[in-house]
């Protein structure tokens, strides 16, 4: 269980004369909502005890902090500039916590020993099913597998996507002009490393190439995905473990060769 965070302590009042504080409050009342959305597109990737009021505790830190430090000069719009500010104190947060017990660490490097193997043999990226095969685990246990190490994948994707000669976040979020670019397949750096992942997301199964098309690049969440394409939540849920699963061993393995 994290540690609560008394958000008054956040509210740095005495550098701020009155007029400061009501256009902050009102930005921080405004915005709100993406302190919602932004945990409820991270926390399928998290282990079911994560308490998701930690997560918006933290994303409420957050949207305070971007209502500081705005700069209305800069050409980014306020919605743009909070939910990276949002998105990214969530992230220290749960990098923080190191919650993935050491065995799920082994399981997640034995899975993907796995794909690079059969990758080799088979000359072709393999499916999930051949994984399992291999692995000889049921559909189910592999399932239950991947969702174990979709919070490794996830921000192993993250580290990934987010090298930059220039560590500055302050930066990084200034130059972010798509409001969608809130993901772990954001803040990808040079045009080779997005020809890799377009590259990589190309090879994906088509159901799981179709989830991760809908919900990093239209921004839809799982229960629309699950409307839109007539499967249950859950399976959708499934379908987005395994894809990310298949993204992090093939860019794994792609930045490992680069070495």
């Amino acid at each position: 269980m994290a540690t609560k965070v008394n958000l008054s302590s956040c509210r740095r009042g005495s550098s701020y004369t009155q007029d400061d504080l009501k256009k902050r409050d009102k930005l921080i009342i405004e915005y709100l909502s993406l302190v919602k959305y932004a945990v409820g597109k991270i926390i399928i990737y998290l282990p079911p005890f994560v308490d998701k009021e930690d997560l918006i505790e933290y994303g409420i830190i957050g949207l305070i902090e971007a209502s500081e430090k705005y700069d209305i000069k800069k050409d980014t719009k306020f919605g743009t500039y909070a939910i990276s500010r949002i998105r990214g104190a969530i992230l220290d947060y749960l990098r923080s916590q190191d919650w993935l017990p050491r065995s799920v660490r082994d399981k997640a490097t034995m899975v993907r020993d796995t794909y690079i193997s059969l990758e080799q043999k088979l000359n072709r990226p393999p499916r999930p099913d051949e994984i399992a095969a291999v692995l000889k685990v049921d559909p189910a246990e592999w399932d239950k597998l991947l969702a174990e190490i979709s919070f490794g994948s996830f921000l192993s994707l993250e580290e990934y996507n987010q090298k930059s000669e220039d560590n500055s976040r302050e930066d990084r979020n200034q130059q972010i002009k798509d409001p969608k670019v809130n993901d772990p397949l954001s803040y990808l750096e040079t045009q080779e490393e997005k020809a890799l992942l377009a590259n990589a997301i190309a090879e994906l199964p088509k159901r799981e190439r179709l989830v991760i098309t809908l919900y990093y690049y239209e921004d839809l969440m799982l229960r629309e995905i699950s409307q839109l394409i007539g499967l249950s939540e859950s399976r959708v849920s499934q379908l987005h473990h395994r894809a990310l699963f298949l993204l992090r061993a093939r860019m794994s393995r792609v930045s490992s060769s680069a070495c």
